[in-house]
């Protein structure tokens, strides 16, 4: 967390130009053009902020802008008045206007009991819908052999719906409909229903053991949220559904091992991408164990305990969750904020003030795109592409060695890339650090200000 390094901080001066000591190139106030690029940039930039002080620049109101304000007013004055008097289906909200529900947006279905596959079911088992806006549902539709069979859900959150597969369902594609009477668009996977047979079972599975590899990790990083655990149940060998579920309970990927030996250790590794392959949502996941016809197994009571600890006390892990991030803070050891974006010289990026030797870790994992050294700026620098972001790109500077990876080389999120210094144009220990847009570092892309990213990295790294 954010902490005073004790380091004399005076102006730590960011001249980040890798061409200009090399021969190969210029720039001013502190940016790195690289060559045949310098006039251009210059020129741009110039345009650019010329523009931006007219915006910024106050203009006193014309008769003209106070009628077309007025007016805009007064319509919008008329309009809730009729919405609220001519549309029952519209609420009010908790802060007193009016409020529409959401339509809801299915992303996901899967079956939780009485499951013969995965999206497999049988009438009388259990269903979940994930997706968005799915508080307000009020029906559940299945595809029926004379028209829809509808019913109503057993259980409903922000992220998920819980239902009962009606008698009379059949195979097809599965709707809500809200309390407003909107239905949603069909799911995008179908739910298969076949006949109430003998479903697969492996008698009672038991989880006798488990634990987590880690409570925090994060997207391409290097460590991985891996579930160890015990099982044990009624055949010598048990096949089982491991789903990871989201904090309201909403099941985002199911992973599969079959002919797993009773009795035996086994693990699981989340790669971090939901059911429709993408990254999943900072939060936090837990994994459940489940037998073949979709029923969870049991734990047995020392883990019961655990549990109950970690639910009490964070100083306890919980042996089947755990938290997932995007980024991690570049920092690991005491700091402070120094200069941000501008700081009245050009600067590009925020200074991290920190004692010399203090590890800095990759914020997110990548390809190394650049590794070289400026003396009149930049010191040691390295130039990250982000994966699964964008396109964007991170720069770290100031390093007193040279980064031990090479140009193409990848990068884990967390990896130490390097320690903090002072080479370059810089007056204290400190790590200059910039993130620009796609397409990346002098890449097409522009420098963002990394200050709001950043202080949310410090609060959970």
């Amino acid at each position: 967390m954010d902490s005073s390094s004790g380091t004399p901080y005076t102006v730590a001066v960011d001249t980040p130009n890798p061409n200009r000591d090399s021969g190969r190139g210029g720039g001013t106030n502190g940016e790195i053009f690289p060559q045949g690029a310098n006039r251009r940039q210059q020129l741009l930039r110039s345009a650019t902020l010329s523009a931006r002080a007219r915006q910024l620049t106050p203009q006193a109101p014309t008769k003209e802008h106070l009628n077309a304000r007025n007016s805009k007013r007064f319509f919008a004055i008329a309009l809730m008045t009729f919405l609220a008097g001519s549309v029952p289906a519209i609420a009010a909200n908790s802060g007193g206007g009016l409020g529409v529900p959401g339509v809801p947006q299915i992303t996901n279905v899967v079956c939780l009991s009485g499951c013969t596959k995965v999206r497999a079911t049988t009438p009388g088992g259990t269903i979940q819908i994930t997706g968005t806006q799915m508080k307000s549902t009020r029906l559940v539709r299945f595809a029926g052999e004379a028209g829809a069979a509808k019913v109503k859900p057993d259980l409903t959150s922000a992220t998920r719906v819980e239902a009962t597969v009606p008698q009379k369902a059949i195979t097809g594609r599965v709707r809500v409909a809200t309390v407003s009477g909107t239905f949603s668009a069909p799911s995008p996977q179908t739910l298969y229903v076949g006949p109430a047979g003998e479903l697969p079972t492996d008698g009672e599975l038991r989880v006798t053991d488990a634990a987590i590899s880690t409570s925090r990790a994060f997207q391409f990083g290097v460590k991985k949220p891996t579930l160890r655990y015990v099982i044990a149940g009624g055949r010598p060998t048990l096949d089982l559904r491991i789903d990871v579920t989201g904090k309201s309970g909403e099941v985002v990927r199911s992973l599969f091992r079959k002919e797993v030996e009773s009795g035996s250790s086994q693990t699981v590794t989340w790669n971090g991408k939901t059911t429709d392959g993408k990254l999943a949502a900072n939060g936090a996941y837990s994994y459940v164990i489940r037998g073949a016809d979709g029923t969870p197994a049991s734990i047995s009571a020392r883990i019961s305990r655990i549990r109950k600890k970690a639910a009490r006390s964070k100083k306890v892990a919980d042996p089947f969750s755990f938290r997932i991030y995007g980024y991690s803070f570049p920092l690991r050891g005491a700091h402070s904020y120094g200069d941000g974006i501008g700081a009245g010289r050009g600067h590009q990026g925020v200074d991290l003030l920190a004692g010399c030797g203090t590890p800095i870790l990759a914020a997110r994992g990548g390809t190394v795109y650049y590794n070289d050294y400026q003396a009149g700026g930049a010191g040691n620098y390295l130039v990250i592409n982000l994966r699964g972001a964008g396109r964007r790109s991170q720069v770290y500077m100031h390093m007193p060695t040279p980064s031990r990876f090479k140009v193409g080389q990848k990068v884990k999120t967390g990896q130490r890339i390097g320690s903090v210094g002072t080479t370059g144009r810089s007056s204290a220990c400190h790590l200059h650090f910039e993130q620009w847009s796609g397409p990346g570092w002098y890449q097409g892309g522009t420098f963002m200000d990394p200050l709001g990213s950043l202080k949310r990295w410090d609060r959970y790294s």
